[in-house]
C-alpha cells in the first residue's frame, strides 16, 4: 500500500490537530452508555471555547469516569475513558505531565489485560471503538497510528466517518479527500469522498468519482447505496440526465442490463448529444455481446469527435470481438499517433497481434510515425504492470521476461516475475528467478524479505507473498496464493475469509471462517472475524453468537467484548424505540409489555428501567415508577434526569423530604435542561422552607 509522510510540515500538523479536535469534540454519541450531564456539558464547552480551562474540565470528567469504571472492574470501559482524555491531553502541550501520567495508567491496564499492542491489533481496536460510537477514544487511536504512518489512508477514512457521524461535513470532506490523495485505490474512501462532493453541491466532480467506484468496486453494498442515492436525486430532479447515467452504470455492474438500457435511453432523451451517455450505451451493448450495435454507437460518436481516444479504444475492442483485425489495428494506431504512451492502446494492439507477430515486432508498431522505434525495458515493465492490473498474469509474465532480457540489471522484473510465477503456481520458476535476483541485488530490501521466506518454509513463502498482495489491496490475488497452500491451517482459511470480506463477498467469507473453525474450534480471532462479517451483513443475531463464542474461547479478546457491548446497546435502543412507539400512542400497556421483556433481557441497563418508570407513571403506578427510577440511579449514578423524575414521584407518594434531597442531587449535576432546572430550583425553594 502506498504510504507517504503525513506530518511533513508544521502547518499541516496543526491543521490536522484542529480538524480532529473540531469533529471529536462536537458531541457525545447517543449510543454511549448514558454519559453524565456534566460530561456532555464539558464536551460542549471544549468545542465552543477550547481553552486550557475547558480541556481540563473535560479531562477531569473522563478521569473521574475512569476511576468509577475501574472500581467496578470494567477495565475496558476504564481504558476507553483514558483514551478519550488522552486525545485532548495529546493536543495540549501545557498538560504534558498529566498526559504522561494518564498514558501510564492506560498502559498499565493494557499490560494487566495482556492485550496485543501491535499496529494491526490497534487499528482493529480503533475500528471497534468507532463501531461502538466511542469517537473520542477511536480518534486517539487513529491519530497515534497516523503519526506512526500506519495504514494512513484508512485512518483518514475513519476520521472522515467520525466527522460525518457528528454532522461535521466540512471536516469529513477534508479527511476523505486526504485518504483518496494518499491511496487512489481505496474505493471505500473514494465512494465516501464522492458522496461528500455531492453534499457540497459539486456534482460534476462527484459524478466522476462515482463512475470510477462503480467501474472498480466488487461491493454490491456500495453499488446499492449509490443506486439509492441517485434514485432519490432522480425523483427530486427528473431532468438531470447524470442521475440516470449513474443509475444505468450501477445496474449494469449488477448485471441488470434491461434496467441499464432503459435508464440510458431515458437519459439520452433528455440530452441526446451527450457523448458520454452514448458511450455508456455502447459499452452496455458491448457487455451483452451486441458488438455490431456497439460499433455503430462508437462510430456515430467518432464522426463528430474523432479525437476521443477512449471511445476509439472501445471501438477497437468491438472490432477485435468481431474479428475485424485490420480495423482494430487501425484504431489502436490512431490513438498511439495522438498519445504514444497510451498503455491501453499498446496492450490492445498486442492483443490483436500476439498470435501473428513476435513481441518486438508488435512493439515496433507502437510509434507508427517512427519506423525505427524500439521499446525499452521500462516500457515493457509498464505493460507488465498494466496487464497484471487487468488480471492477465500470463501476458504480464511475457512483458516482464522481455524487460529482463533487455536489461538483466533491473531489479523490477525479478520481483514481479517471482510474484507472478508464484501466483500461477510455477514454484520452480519462482525459486530460480528470485535466487538470480538475490545474487544480483543482495541489498534490495524487498528481495531480501522474499528470499528469507523462500529459504525458510514453503508455507511461509506463500503466506508472505499473499500478505504482500493483501497489504496492496489486491485481495483476489491474495486468495489465489492462499489457495495454493496445502495443507491449509485454521489461520489460512481465516486469512482467505478476511480477503473475501474486504471484497464484500460475505457468503464466501463466512464459508472460510467456518472452515477455519472446523480445524481449530478454539480460534477466538476467527469467531471475531465471523462476527464482524455478520455485523456488516446486518445479521445482529448471528454476530452476537459469534462474538459470544469468541469470548468463550478467549475471555481477553477485548474486540469481541466491545462488539458484544455494541450489539447489546443496539438491541436496547431497538426495544426502547418499539416501546416508545406505543407510548406516543398512549398505549401504555403495550409499551410496558415491551419494556418488561427488555428488563428481563438487559437487567443491568439503566435506560430500560428509566423508560419503564415513565410508562408506569403514565399508568398511575407511582410506587412502581419510584422503584424503577431508584433502580436507574442504582445502576448509573450519573443518570441525572432520573433524580428529577424520582423526586416528582416521591412527592406524589408524600415523601417530601426525600424528594427535596433528589431535587438537590439533580441541581448538582450542572444540567443543560434549563426548564427542568427552573422547576427543580422552585421545588427546592418550596420544600426547603419546610425542612431548613
Amino acid at each position: 500500500m502506498h504510504k507517504e509522510s503525513i506530518f511533513q510540515t508544521k502547518r499541516y500538523k496543526l491543521l490536522a490537530a484542529f480538524l480532529v479536535m473540531l469533529v471529536l469534540c462536537a458531541q457525545i454519541p447517543p449510543i454511549m452508555a448514558s454519559p453524565s450531564q456534566k460530561t456532555i456539558q464539558a464536551s460542549r464547552d471544549v468545542i465552543s471555547n477550547p481553552t486550557n480551562e475547558t480541556v481540563n474540565k473535560f479531562v477531569k470528567m473522563m478521569l473521574k469516569e475512569y476511576k468509577k469504571e475501574k472500581r467496578a472492574g470494567n477495565l475496558e470501559e476504564a481504558a476507553d475513558c483514558l483514551r478519550s482524555a488522552l486525545y485532548f491531553l495529546s493536543q495540549t502541550p501545557t498538560l504534558k505531565n498529566k498526559y504522561e501520567d494518564t498514558l501510564e495508567k492506560l498502559n498499565k491496564i493494557i499490560e494487566e489485560q495482556g492485550l496485543d499492542t501491535s499496529q494491526s491489533a490497534r487499528i482493529e481496536l480503533a475500528k471497534s471503538l468507532y463501531m461502538e460510537g466511542k469517537y473520542f477514544a477511536a480518534g486517539y487511536e487513529f491519530l497515534n497510528l497516523l503519526k506512526e504512518e500506519y495504514e494512513v489512508d484508512l485512518c483518514f477514512e475513519y476520521l472522515g466517518d467520525i466527522a460525518r457521524k457528528l454532522n461535521q461535513e466540512d471536516a469529513a470532506f477534508v479527511f476523505y479527500k486526504k485518504a483518496v490523495e494518499i491511496n487512489p485505490d481505496n474505493l471505500n474512501a473514494k465512494y465516501k469522498y464522492a458522496t461528500a462532493l455531492l453534499k457540497k453541491g459539486d456534482a460534476n466532480d462527484a459524478i466522476y468519482y462515482f463512475e470510477e467506484v462503480i467501474e472498480n468496486t466488487n461491493s454490491e453494498g456500495i453499488i446499492n447505496e449509490i443506486i439509492n442515492t441517485f434514485m432519490v436525486r432522480a425523483n427530486n430532479n427528473p431532468d438531470d440526465e447524470n442521475n440516470y447515467g449513474i443509475l444505468g452504470l450501477a445496474y449494469q455492474k449488477l448485471g441488470q442490463y434491461d434496467k441499464t438500457y432503459q435508464l440510458l435511453k431515458k437519459s439520452l432523451m433528455i440530452n441526446p448529444n451527450d457523448i458520454f451517455l452514448q458511450y455508456y450505451l455502447g459499452n452496455l451493448l458491448f457487455e451483452i455481446k451486441e458488438y455490431s450495435f456497439a460499433d455503430e454507437i462508437y462510430s456515430e460518436i467518432l464522426e463528430d469527435n474523432p479525437y476521443e481516444s477512449q471511445i476509439r479504444i472501445s471501438r477497437a475492442k468491438a472490432y477485435l470481438a468481431l474479428k475485424q483485425y485490420e480495423k482494430a489495428i487501425k484504431d489502436y494506431q490512431i490513438v498511439l499517433a495522438m498519445y504514444p504512451d497510451s498503455l491501453q492502446a499498446q496492450y490492445g494492439l498486442y492483443c490483436v497481434l500476439k498470435d501473428r507477430l513476435p513481441l518486438d515486432k508488435i512493439a515496433n508498431l507502437f510509434y507508427p510515425i517512427e519506423p525505427d522505434f524500439k521499446l525499452k525495458a521500462d516500457g515493457y515493465d509498464k505493460l507488465g504492470y498494466f496487464a497484471n492490473k487487468l488480471g492477465n498474469s500470463k501476458d504480464a509474465i511475457i512483458f516482464f521476461e522481455k524487460s529482463l532480457s533487455l536489461n538483466p540489471k533491473s531489479e523490477t522484473p525479478y520481483i514481479e516475475l517471482y510474484k507472478l510465477y508464484q501466483l500461477l503456481g510455477q514454484n520452480d520458476k519462482a525459486k530460480n528467478i528470485l535466487q538470480k535476483g538475490y545474487k544480483l541485488f543482495p541489498k534490495n530490501e524487498e528481495i531480501i524479505e522474499l528470499y528469507s521466506a523462500l529459504n525458510s518454509d514453503k508455507v511461509d513463502e506463500k503466506n508472505n507473498l499473499a500478505l504482500s498482495y493483501l497489504n496492496e489491496g489486491e485481495y483476489q490475488k491474495a486468495i489465489t496464493v492462499y489457495n495454493q497452500i496445502e495443507p491449509k491451517t485454521s489461520e489460512t482459511y481465516e486469512a482467505i475469509g478476511n480477503c473475501y470480506r474486504q471484497l464484500g463477498d460475505f457468503k464466501s467469507a463466512v464459508n472460510n471462517y467456518n472452515k477455519s473453525l472446523s480445524i481449530n474450534p478454539d480460534n477466538s480471532e476467527a469467531y471475531y472475524a465471523l462476527g464482524i462479517t455478520y455485523l456488516e451483513a446486518n445479521n445482529l443475531k448471528k454476530a452476537k453468537e459469534a462474538f459470544e463464542a469468541s469470548l468463550q474461547k478467549n475471555a481477553k479478546n477485548i474486540k469481541s467484548k466491545k462488539m458484544l457491548s455494541f450489539i447489546e446497546q443496539k438491541e436496547v435502543i431497538k426495544s426502547i424505540d418499539l416501546a416508545y412507539e406505543f407510548y406516543e400512542k398512549k398505549d401504555y400497556r403495550s409499551a410496558l409489555k415491551y419494556l418488561n421483556k427488555a428488563v428481563e433481557t438487559f437487567p443491568n441497563d439503566a435506560k430500560v428501567y428509566y423508560y419503564r418508570a415513565l410508562t408506569k407513571e403514565s399508568l398511575g403506578d407511582i410506587k412502581g415508577a419510584v422503584n424503577d427510577f431508584r433502580e436507574t440511579i442504582k445502576i448509573d449514578r450519573n443518570y441525572y434526569v432520573a433524580y428529577y423524575k424520582l423526586a416528582e414521584s416521591l412527592e406524589k407518594t408524600g415523601k417530601q423530604k426525600e424528594a427535596l434531597f433528589m431535587y438537590e442531587k439533580y441541581l448538582g449535576a450542572e444540567n443543560i435542561d434549563k426548564d427542568l432546572m427552573k422547576k427543580a430550583e422552585q421545588r427546592v425553594l418550596d420544600l426547603g422552607s419546610r425542612y431548613y
